[in-house]
């Protein structure tokens, strides 16, 4: 006999005998796909354990209330997707609770596993329900995601239970791809035909990362199904020998035709960092095959043909080179996007990086035809922001340009970091912003994983010109350096790459190479001193501010 406490998650399929008796073979089918392309895989991407199935119904332990709580909200995300893609129409009732567990002979009993179970039973179908020892345990970017439903006494439970359920607006549905004009990825389960355990649970979290991941990423319509105007499906399979593994993953468009295909191997003994780093390698390379697609296809459009979408996508694509033109080009595709329509949450997001971003760098002539627009778009965003990470963001980044208020900025990362931490434009922006408020530490955190996800993403240069400049601001010169190459590579347009060259080689005493990179940075924005430069940025008073000031008059830079 075993005894712990747990997080307990119990699922059940609402009217499963009514759907059987109504269509036998649609819903056998729909309940299989529940459980390798939904179930299976969020649980494994949380570490769940299901420790017992009663074929319509499941009950999962998890280590933390914050899993139980996460994978429910998934399992129900991805199960709403799917119901638009099958004739049966399964939904789950979800009931989660904190409490002790006692596992015996393959059996577990406990008031855990009570508690859930009645949760379970008074959940509506679709929906979740949670007690107040699961809620009292989420931080808040999970809470939101419930409604207080007061205390209820539940059956053969001797004191009553305050439950907390999933919001009153009924979960939304995807939208068809032919109405939001998004490039749809179908991710298949990746396959395997060892029958050990440690492998097929290896497969399924694998599965459920990249839908996470690749489902972050806004821009994309991410599924583990075809439906009508699917763009693209990634396939994988998952070999073991021993303790050798490996994965072999394909990613083609809808006529078959491979944009990219990979072997990665691994070793079972390594298998958590080595499914960290296959699923961070295959988002990368599917990001990157898919913006080079999508750029080609947009490119023969006109922007008066192209939708509010196409236009916020090409808007993305435009961002790679971080030169006046590329930020002329971000912000006209994106104000035409909020032309076509004035609630895209993601058309005003990029707007408003794209201003501000260009507004640092000093490019003026860009910036000018925008500013009266600014305040309309803030005022458009301010009701559309508390359910988008990056629009609350990009607001909150344009609010401290003005009031310079490091403590309210703080938080607005941190808490758009807790609600898409798997995003990269969202990682980037937040790199940023750490730099702007004096933590160069967590802004390297922030844009190393950003560079993981998105460094063959448009957004690439930008993470690489903020891990140049955070490590200036934390004294390793070097690895600043380093970065600036990386960037002139790809632009010589970027002239914040000039700045911290200049910086960080002054601090290393070359003065020759200092100045030269002054004089370039000079050519880029003519005119320019580190008066002009400290008052268009929105850097606070820190010692990594003063760092690079004090090295770019160092350098030569006019003061």
């Amino acid at each position: 006999m075993q005894r712990s406490l747990a997080a307990v998650l119990a699922a059940d399929v609402a009217g499963y005998s009514q759907l059987m008796g109504s269509n036998t073979e649609a819903t056998l089918s729909a309940l299989t796909r529940l459980r390798t392309e939904v179930f299976g895989p969020a649980v494994a991407s949380r570490r769940g354990r299901v420790v017992k199935s009663m074929g319509d119904g499941w009950i999962v332990l998890f280590n933390a209330a914050a899993d139980a709580a996460i994978c429910a909200l998934q399992i129900q995300d991805r199960l709403a997707v799917m119901r638009t893609q099958s004739d049966a129409e399964l939904r789950l009732r979800l009931g989660v609770h904190l409490g002790d567990v006692i596992e015996q002979d393959d059996d577990i009993f406990g008031d855990g596993v009570n508690v859930a179970s009645r949760l379970e039973e008074l959940a509506v179908p679709g929906s979740i329900a949670i007690s107040d020892a699961v809620f009292g345990s989420l931080d808040g970017t999970l809470r939101p995601s419930f409604d207080d439903a007061g205390e209820r006494s539940l059956k053969n439970i001797d004191k009553p239970v305050r439950i907390w359920t999933r919001g009153s607006l009924p979960v939304p549905e995807a939208p068809e791809a032919s109405s939001t004009e998004r490039p749809r990825l179908i991710i298949r389960p990746i396959a395997t035909t060892d029958v050990r355990d440690e492998v097929q649970e290896l497969a399924e979290a694998l599965t459920g990362d990249l839908l996470t991941y690749l489902g972050a990423t806004h821009w994309l319509t991410v599924g583990p199904s075809e439906t009508a105007g699917t763009s693209y499906e990634l396939v994988g399979r998952l070999r073991g020998g021993g303790s050798r593994l490996r994965l072999e993953m394909r990613f083609a468009d809808t006529s078959g035709r491979a944009l990219w295909s990979s072997k990665i191997d691994g070793d079972l003994e390594d298998a958590f960092d080595w499914q960290d780093r296959s699923a961070e390698t295959i988002v990368a390379q599917v990001l990157a095959a898919i913006f080079d697609t999508e750029r080609r296809k947009l490119d023969k459009l006109t922007i008066e043909s192209m939708t509010a979408n196409q236009c916020e996508l090409r808007g993305q694509l435009s961002i790679d080179r971080l030169d006046p033109e590329a930020f002329a080009s971000a912000l006209g595709y994106s104000s035409a996007a909020i032309e076509k329509d004035p609630e895209s949450a993601d058309a005003l997001a990029l707007a408003l990086v794209a201003y501000l971003s260009a507004t640092v760098m000093g490019y003026d002539e860009v910036t000018e035809q925008y500013a009266a627009q600014v305040p309309v778009w803030c005022a458009a965003s301010l009701p559309l922001a508390s359910d988008h990470a990056l629009l609350s963001l990009a607001l909150a980044v344009t609010s401290y340009a003005h009031n310079r208020d490091t403590s309210a900025l703080h938080g607005e990362v941190t808490q758009a970091l807790r609600q898409s931490s798997a995003e990269f434009v969202t990682l980037a922006l937040s790199g940023w912003a750490f730099i702007w408020i004096g933590d160069p530490n967590q802004a390297l955190d922030c844009l190393k994983r950003a560079l993981t996800l998105g460094g063959h993403s448009p957004w690439a240069l930008s993470i690489k010109g903020g891990l140049a400049m955070a490590y200036l601001h934390s004294g390793d010169d070097e690895n600043a350096l380093k970065m600036t190459d990386d960037c002139l590579k790809v632009s010589s347009g970027y002239t914040t790459v000039y700045r911290v060259q200049a910086a960080a080689n002054a601090h290393l005493g070359r003065t020759e190479l200092a100045h030269a990179a002054v004089a370039n940075a000079l050519r880029s924005t003519p005119g320019d001193s580190v008066q002009a430069i400290h008052a268009r940025n929105v850097f606070a008073d820190t010692p990594g501010t003063h760092r690079y000031l004090d090295g770019l008059r160092l350098a030569g830079m006019p003061q």
